[in-house]
């Protein structure tokens, strides 16, 4: 009982972790000084590697929630915490996915553009 439990306990925090994650790389990003090139560089990488990092985590956290949910329900436990991260990890890897291709992609290119341009 005790290792299907610790199992959903970490499938919900990479589910958490995965809707958090961007927003932390944002908040790193928001902070470097982007008058410069470099500064608009950094900053797109930064946004860039948030975001593949939270799909990664995302993955990983569906990959463990629907084993978590598995062994839960084979056990007859309850499967509360699976699900939690199963729905945070869909949430997290969509909310990323999307802001990767939208934002992300368009960042490093005009980042490029201006550092090629100097």
């Amino acid at each position: 009982m005790e290792t299907t439990k610790n199992k959903q306990i970490v499938a919900m925090v990479l589910g958490i972790a995965s809707l958090v994650i961007p927003n932390i790389g944002t908040s790193i990003a928001n902070a470097i000084d982007t008058s410069t090139n470099e500064g608009s560089l950094t900053y797109g990488i930064i946004v860039i590697v948030a975001t593949l990092a939270a799909i990664v985590v995302g993955i990983i956290g569906l990959i463990k929630s629907s084993g978590a949910r598995k062994e839960a329900k084979a056990a007859g436990e309850k499967q509360i915490f699976a699900t939690i991260g199963l729905i945070t990890s869909i949430v997290g890897t969509v909310e990323s996915a999307i802001v990767f291709f939208s934002c992300g992609l368009c960042i490093a290119c005009a980042a490029c553009a201006f550092a090629s341009s100097v």
